[in-house]
């Protein structure tokens, strides 16, 4: 029993810690690529999803902790929780909509592949 919680636990850390870098890398590739960028106003560069960094730290965390311990379907729990947070915002601007989607799916990648990782270490 500790082992198992011993183990998600440290997946939930490096879970939250190695997305770090990685998030915010792929959202600035979607902004450097080919393509259109968002149209942006001045006050929207600023401003656009305040807080997500310890958003998707915590989210990670939580997302790879579920998995080990063999609760994916609290992932639901933690992304239903987030986008009504973040539902105004999202709302309101295509780029905000934009960084929400791409750094949700590669958070919850990240997350994922750490936890089963994890998972598969307990069993």
């Amino acid at each position: 029993m500790w082992f198992d919680v011993l183990i998600a636990v440290l997946a939930a850390i490096v879970a939250a810690v190695g997305g770090y870098p990685l998030v915010p890398l792929f959202l600035r590739m979607t902004h450097d690529g080919p393509g259109t960028k968002p149209s942006r106003t001045g006050s929207e560069d600023i401003e656009v999803l305040r807080g997500g960094l310890w958003i998707g730290v915590v989210e990670r965390a939580l997302i790879a902790g579920a998995i080990v311990l063999g609760r994916p379907e609290l992932m639901a729990v933690v992304i239903a929780v987030k986008g009504l947070g973040r539902f105004a915002e999202i709302k309101s601007s295509a780029a905000a909509g934009e960084r929400f989607i791409i750094g949700t799916f590669v958070s919850i990648t990240i997350a994922s592949l750490i936890g089963v990782i994890g998972w598969a270490v307990i069993s």
